[in-house]
């Protein structure tokens, strides 16, 4: 019995690709491209946690909501009056760019591997980070007395390269915790490092094929 030909679907179009990344704030292991591109499952990389920005890090937009508001009764007592339609326009402005600016904020994720740290941002434009665990140098943790108070706080990371894209990440909830997590993270990934450098250096003492290998030198030079 002959198997039919499976159909082959056709890709989504320009459109539907558009929306469904507008609609993608955060990132799932097992459906984002991006970060799948990264992931090394078959090596053992699995994701440890995913943090998203604190909420504090969206009070320009209700406090322009809260303001454009007490414009807006400006507005209503003075109906005829020109500067109170241009501030209520103006404050329709301001509310707008709050809510791009909490867009943004809100598609830029900080991910954690037991291999490196990711940091997903962008919305039309995706930009990925990466840092693997081992050349994370210095870890700075900072919160503020609003951090302490609402339970976020701010990373510096330090590494071996000079300019990185995950220098500076901000407004992490629950901060401690992450820290934990990358602490564990680093101490395993060191300790498995150093498996295999003892692992490597037995397998030379014993004579093994890193032993008995020779190199003889290149002749005419």
């Amino acid at each position: 019995m002959t198997e039919r030909p499976a159909i082959e679907t056709a890709p989504p179009p320009v459109t539907a690709r558009f929306w469904g990344r507008l609609r993608e704030p955060f990132p799932d292991p097992e459906h984002h491209v991006a970060l799948n591109k990264r992931l090394n499952p078959r090596s053992g990389e699995r994701v440890l946690q995913i943090v998203p920005k604190h909420v504090a890090v969206y009070w320009p937009l209700p406090a322009s909501v809260l303001a454009s508001a007490g414009c807006l009764l400006v507005l209503l007592f003075h109906w005829n009056s020109g500067p109170a339609q241009v501030l209520w326009l103006l404050s329709l402005v301001v509310v707008g760019a709050a809510a791009v600016r909490a867009y943004v904020e809100w598609r830029d994720v900080f991910v954690v591997t037991n291999w490196r740290v990711v940091r997903l941002s962008g919305v039309l434009t995706a930009r990925v980070a990466t840092m693997p665990i081992n050349r994370i140098l210095d870890m700075t943790m900072t919160r503020p007395l609003l951090g302490r108070v609402f339970g976020y706080g701010h990373f510096v990371f330090e590494s071996a390269a000079q300019e990185q894209g995950l220098r500076e990440i901000k407004f992490v909830p629950d901060i401690l915790a992450v820290d934990r997590e990358i602490n564990n993270a680093v101490n395993k990934e060191n300790r498995r490092r150093e498996r295999l450098m003892s692992a490597s250096r037995d397998r030379r003492l014993d004579g093994g094929p890193d032993g008995d290998e020779r190199t003889e030198p290149i002749r005419g030079l």
